[in-house]
């Protein structure tokens, strides 16, 4: 902020440009948010912490997505393996993985933790209209939000903080 105070302009009017207001068009609703916008480096923490998502997570989501298919396999033993897997090679029970139809159940459990904390972070960047931080984790944001709500929170979100080629021209 030194640099505004260079420029002649108060603290105020730099915490006023850093933040933008939003409409969220849902149907007949229409929700008016105001959104952080971060600096570069902040932008940098942001992804890093969503392409590189926490690891406990991680395994948290593909213990919940394998358990209930590992717990059947191992109640029907090794003959329902064979039976499932007589035609194709339907499921792959691996050390640490679980792969159905080729897909790894592991690989799947990272890309839902990616999810999970790109919609945290995003909300995160919401201003509180009590000016108190928004710090839900993904469970609370969806039990409060269906899903298409939050899909178009996030989209306006994005929105804002990475204006596109048209919007920016707007400007």
């Amino acid at each position: 902020m030194k640099l505004f105070s260079k420029l002649g302009q108060t603290l105020e009017t730099g915490k006023t440009l850093a933040i933008k207001k939003i409409k969220v068009s849902l149907g007949d609703v229409t929700l008016d948010l105001r959104v952080r916008i971060p600096l570069k480096k902040e932008i940098e923490d942001i992804n890093a912490k969503i392409m590189i998502p926490n690891p406990e997570k991680v395994q948290a989501i593909y213990e919940k997505f394998s358990k209930p298919m590992l717990d059947t396999i191992k109640e029907g033993g090794e003959k329902f393996l064979e039976a499932l897997n007589e035609k194709k090679q339907a499921i792959e029970v691996l050390k640490d993985d679980l792969i159905v139809d080729g897909t790894s159940l592991k690989q799947v459990a990272s890309y839902q933790a990616i999810e999970e904390t790109r919609v945290e972070e995003y909300f995160h960047l919401l201003v509180s209209e009590i000016d108190e931080p928004i710090t839900e984790t993904y469970d609370e944001i969806m039990a409060e939000f269906p899903e298409f709500v939050v899909r178009e929170i996030m989209s306006e979100i994005q929105g804002a903080i990475h204006p596109d080629y048209s919007t920016a021209k707007k400007n």
